[in-house]
Parts: structure tokens; sequence; C-alpha cells
């Protein structure tokens, strides 16, 4: 994953929170009710959910972008004294309010030819999958314009795995439907 917020950016508290944070992306969107952030929020209390890269490892970069977030989030409120650093306007954050994913049709090895946070075109060639005799078995595109907010580093892949979230502002006109998870 990169380094973004699930958070309300309609709440205006929440909203100032997850700005002062110099991550890629957000995804604006309260679609997740098991979160604990919509329980704090549902109690009055302002929350969001920061998601800190790959499960399970270490990334000691997007690390220290989340304690230098964190950091301005207590001077904001004057917890903690000092300057507020960098923001979300230095890495110019995409704000998206849609997620899709892209979904293995069949089982396989998928070679992915996008990276993190990689601006995506409609229709552009997003994965290839093989079967175990390196013959191509499908081929997956961006059935509209994104960014990508997470990818799988696993290479093999059952049928109906993702293996990449796109995500999207759903104002920006596309053409065709337009899916808000």
């Amino acid at each position: 994953m990169t380094a973004f917020h699930l958070a309300r950016m309609d709440l205006p508290e929440i909203k100032a929170m997850a700005e002062l944070y110099p991550i890629e992306q957000i995804f604006d969107n309260s679609a997740y009710p098991g979160l604990l952030a919509n329980a704090l929020i549902a109690a009055g209390i302002p929350a969001f959910t920061p998601e800190i890269g790959r499960p399970r490892v270490f990334d000691h970069e997007m690390i220290a972008l989340f304690v230098e977030g964190t950091m301005d989030v207590l001077k904001h409120h004057g917890i903690v004294a000092g300057a507020i650093g960098r923001t979300d306007k230095d890495p110019n954050v995409f704000v998206a309010d849609g997620r899709l994913p892209i979904v293995t049709n069949g089982g396989g090895f998928v070679e992915l030819l996008l990276k993190l946070n990689e601006a995506i075109e409609a229709g552009q060639k997003v994965a290839v999958q093989r079967n175990t005799f390196g013959e191509v078995v499908a081929e997956y595109t961006a059935p509209r314009s994104s960014k990508v907010g997470a990818r799988r580093t696993n290479a093999t892949a059952e049928a109906g795995t993702p293996i990449v979230f796109m995500l999207f502002d759903s104002a920006q006109a596309v053409g065709g439907d337009v899916v808000v998870e």
C-alpha cells in the first residue's frame, strides 16, 4: 500500500488532522462500518485510519512520515509546542472517494506492470497472468483512470484474488458508470 489514510474528508476536524500528514493518498470514504475510527466518530471523537504500507514489514521511511504527521497533529491541538512541518500539500496528496479492485479470473502467476501511486489511464494494461507453463492465460486492464493505492506482492494468485486496488475521484468525469465502494 501507499502511505494513505481512510478519512472522512467531509468532517472539518478530521480533514484538518488528515491533511497534516506528508503522505501520498487519502481515501475519503466511510464505507467501512467495522473501523475503529467510525465508532469513535459515532461517539463524537474525530478520528481516521492511517494505513502504513505493507503488512508485517517495517518500512522505516514510511513510518517516519506518520510520526511526523502525528507530531503535527499534536502541535495543531497545542499538546506539543513547535512549528508544523511538512503537510499533505508537500507531496501533493491525491484525495480519492472511490476504490476499484482488479481481481483475477483464474489461477496462475501474476506479473504486475505498475508501481504504487502510479497514475493509470483507462484501458491501460496493468497485469499479465501466466500458467505454470509460462503461457499467458489472462491480461488485466484498468477500467477507468485512477491511481494505484495498493498492489499484490505475491506472484501467485487463485481465481478471485485482488491484485490491484485503484483509487479515483468520482467527481472527475471518465465516461461510463462510476463505481464507488
